[in-house]
């Protein structure tokens, strides 16, 4: 009898952890679909956090299977999986195929990842097309700049022939009192020089100089010494913490799931706003339970009640959590983070 109940509260942990997976892997899910939304390649780490997601859920579920429970035994779990082994193999079409027959038996998250791999595919063939494009254009920029090179090249040469044509010609002496015709070759003109030169008169001055005022300086004062402004620390760059709605601090819950709203902070369309990892603190205040980071691009973020009821089984006494506006990820903070706030289980921790 003791096995029996020690086999069940097994099943149970493992069923809750399980739940507990598949709401991680959905959140996972949705940062993936926002960046695809935009076009945007997805990173890495999210990818291997899908992954070991994904990883851990199989693991659970042989372990449920070998603990006699028949109830994850559905019609859509053997293609699901064997899809997921043939998108880690790198055969997307085989994966497809049969991520589409899990889909048709309503896995959770088939449809999810057959947007996954789809989206892989066509990201692969822009690649393929894309290098191409740039290798035809570096050669059409390549001869563009040889034409315009040659092009120069027979301008100069052609203004070199014509700058040696056209070479001024040299004037003879002028006569003082004589104008300079403006016909480019004047006429021959016979100089006669007398033995001795006619002095010129000596011009003089008609005008008066004016007396020059004088001018006072007036000193310019020295400019008054400017206050250093002091450098901003780095904590003063980031935004303020967004403005929380609900739920209340101090909020006692008892079931159901919870939405953590906020003011409408009208985002850019690659910011959320995002939950810090929610702590879980035990009836001696000590920290014994977390939960990941969260994010939307909505100014809402609701998690399932079945997070709460984990936390619960695990003798959590009560949920501490704060949030803060990043951009891209939640990895990028652009924001504080608000005061931390309490939710009991059901007994509201007194940490003082």
């Amino acid at each position: 009898m003791a096995t029996d109940v020690h086999s069940r509260e097994q099943r149970l942990r493992k069923q809750a952890e399980l739940q507990s997976l598949y709401l991680n892997l959905a959140s996972l899910r949705e940062r993936e679909a926002s960046y695809m939304d935009f076009s945007t390649v997805i990173p890495e780490r999210l990818a291997n956090q899908i992954n070991e997601t994904r990883q851990e859920m199989q693991q659970v579920e042989d372990e449920l299977l070998t603990l006699g429970d028949e109830t994850i035994s559905s019609p859509a779990r053997q293609p699901y999986w064997e899809a997921f082994a043939a998108e880690l193999s790198g055969d997307l079409a085989q994966a497809i195929n049969l991520y589409k027959s899990a889909s048709r038996h309503t896995h959770p998250d088939a449809g999810a990842a057959l947007r996954s791999v789809r989206y892989a595919v066509r990201t692969a063939k822009s690649k393929t097309a894309g290098g191409t494009w740039t290798r035809v254009s570096v050669r059409s920029r390549n001869r563009f700049w040889i034409g315009l090179a040659i092009i120069l090249i027979i301008i100069f040469i052609v203004m070199f022939v014509l700058a040696g044509r056209f070479k001024p010609e040299t004037i003879g002496p002028v006569v003082a009192g004589e104008s300079t015709p403006a016909t480019p070759t004047p006429p021959t003109v016979v100089l006669i020089i007398p033995h001795t030169a006619t002095p010129l008169p000596t011009p003089t001055p008609t005008f008066t100089p004016m007396p020059i005022p004088t001018v006072t300086l007036t000193p310019t004062p020295a400019p008054p010494e400017e206050t250093p402004t002091p450098t901003p620390t780095p904590g003063a760059m980031l935004r303020p913490p967004p403005r929380i709605i609900g739920p209340k601090n101090g909020l006692v819950w008892k079931d159901g799931s919870i939405v953590f709203e906020f003011e409408n902070l009208y985002l850019a369309y690659n910011e959320l706003v995002c939950l810090n990892p929610m702590k879980g603190f035990d009836q001696t205040n000590t920290e014994n339970w977390s939960h990941p980071v969260v994010g939307s691009k909505k100014p809402f973020i609701t998690i399932e009640p079945n997070v709460f009821r984990v936390a619960k089984q695990q003798g959590i006494q009560c949920v501490v959590w704060s949030a803060y506006v990043a951009v891209d990820s939640c990895d990028n903070a652009i924001s504080q983070s608000t005061e931390e706030r309490v939710i009991g289980l059901p007994n509201v921790c007194n940490f003082k």
